[in-house]
């Protein structure tokens, strides 16, 4: 495997890892902790002006290819981040904590990105990403397994050790790599972009829109739809891990055997069947609740991981394959500030508004059905006036 794409998997396999301990049950350890559904949407803006903080630095440091500090950075903002969530002082969670959960988010997510970009092309997108998702999912699932333990168990020390041996033992390795790996991402980097040149960003795809819409998304599915799991099976974290974990594994059998195929049939075809799958999600989402029988829910929740999942599928490679035809890595940075911008807004909204209601998983539902129209903007993606692309 060449040095570049052992590089990405290897930042991929131990980050996934680190999310699946602690950081991926973020919404239900604030949840314990007493907040309700509006107090973790403003956790959520506060991540993204982390995040969007600690972009203008990461371009930098991105475009000085210094990889080994942007790698180290990556753990270090980890490590700190899973310290605050076992600390019991929640002010300091919901503030200094939102805005390190943000950062740590930028740059694992924006590395991640750059060199997922780095190994793929138009032909082999598809399968690159499917080779991704089974990697995430032994690797965060693993991670689950354990976390969700420890954390039920209440082994809080043997938990934060293992998180920080690992992302010791995660930067160890991948600097070692990075001597070999450097000169091949050094040669890809332009400089850093001003906030007029993204402002300026444009394209014939409508990806400026789609930008917009899709962190609400991503973060619609890794918070409150991990609480509404949370609430679903009574709020216990050994069922949850073992919850997701079953849903992944099944996931992980089904993507092997799509992810070759989707390189070669209608990328179209397959995308719009996608984005009816994943209007269909979200409409399920608002349907399961604690009265919903045993069979009847967790069918449904199966159903809702593939519909995602394979939304995310097609999706990725579209985003990839736009973004590889340009220049990419402008693409791909805009992506970033765009969506965490927006995030600012519609959990902004999301928090005054779910300060009204009193059931918290009936907010949640009424949430996703409100989500289901915006689904459909995704039509738009890689469309052409006048035409549509063949993306």
């Amino acid at each position: 495997m060449p040095i570049l794409s052992r590089t990405f998997y290897l930042f991929s396999a131990i980050h996934s890892f680190l999310l699946g301990l602690l950081p991926i049950f973020i919404p239900v350890i604030l949840w314990d902790k007493g907040l309700v559904v509006a107090d973790i949407a403003w956790f959520i803006v506060l991540s993204a002006v982390g995040f969007l903080a600690a972009l203008t630095l990461w371009d930098r440091l991105r475009a000085r290819a210094n990889w080994s500090l942007i790698i180290g950075l990556s753990f270090i903002l980890q490590m700190l981040l899973v310290g605050l969530l076992v600390w019991d002082a929640q002010w300091l969670l919901i503030s200094i904590g939102a805005l390190i959960n943000g950062a740590a988010g930028c740059f694992y997510w924006s590395t991640q990105r750059i060199l997922f970009q780095a190994i793929t092309s138009d032909k082999n997108s598809g399968n690159t990403f499917g080779n991704f998702q089974i990697l995430v999912v032994f690797s965060l699932k693993f991670g689950i397994l354990i976390g969700s333990f420890l954390l039920d168990s209440e082994y809080i020390k043997s938990l934060v050790l293992l998180s920080f041996s690992a992302s010791l033992l995660g930067f160890y390795l991948l600097h070692n790599l990075l001597k070999e790996t450097d000169n091949l991402l050094t040669q890809l980097q332009p400089k850093a972009f001003s906030l007029s040149k993204i402002l300026a960003f444009k394209d014939d795809f409508h990806s400026k829109k789609i930008f917009m819409v899709d962190g609400l998304f991503l973060f619609l599915e890794s918070y409150f739809w991990v609480l509404t799991l949370y609430m679903l099976t009574k709020e216990s974290l050994m069922k949850l891990g073992l919850l997701i974990v079953a849903l992944s594994v099944l996931l992980a059998v089904i993507f092997f055997v799509m992810k070759r195929v989707i390189d070669r049939v209608n990328a179209q075809r397959i995308y719009i069947i996608s984005i009816f799958g994943y209007a269909l999600s979200w409409f399920l989402r608002g349907e399961l609740n604690l009265q919903t029988d045993e069979l009847t829910l967790y069918g449904g929740m199966l159903m809702i991981a593939f519909l995602s999942s394979f939304f995310r599928l097609a999706f990725n490679k579209r985003f990839y394959d736009i973004a590889s035809d340009d220049k990419p890595i402008y693409y791909i940075v805009s992506k970033s500030y765009y969506s965490q911008f927006m995030l600012i807004l519609f959990f902004s909204l999301i928090a005054l508004l779910a300060s009204i209601g009193k059931d918290p998983l009936n907010q949640l539902q009424i949430l996703y059905d409100l989500s289901i129209p915006l689904v459909f903007i995704y039509f738009l993606y890689g469309k052409k006036k006048g035409k549509t692309s063949g993306l």
